[in-house]
């Protein structure tokens, strides 16, 4: 019995590069939904403190969200992921080869 080396190490590096370009893809889109709305400028140009204030009377929570930017980036991420799982799939399920 005769084992390939060279083949095993190319498989081997493709593995693990492809792992950690999902799992960072995924993370990336993570971070980006954490990413906290900005922050709110009063008139004397000084910035809100962060949070809404909370008292007995007032107690609406503000409405500001994340950016646009950072949901429509967490979206490209997770799709961009997903397609490298669904491609990784392609490749190795030989059934799904049809030419």
């Amino acid at each position: 019995m005769n084992i390939d080396w060279m083949a095993f190490l190319i498989v081997f590096v493709a593995a693990l590069l492809s792992a950690v370009f999902v799992v960072a893809l995924y993370s990336l889109g993570i971070r980006f939904l954490a990413t906290p709305a900005p922050p709110v400028r009063l008139d004397d140009g000084t910035f809100a403190p962060d949070g809404p204030s909370r008292d007995d009377e007032d107690d609406d929570v503000d409405a500001l969200g994340r950016p646009r930017w950072a949901t429509v980036a967490a979206n490209v991420c997770f799709a961009l992921s997903a397609l490298a799982v669904l491609i990784g799939i392609f490749l190795i399920v030989p059934a799904l080869h049809f030419w």
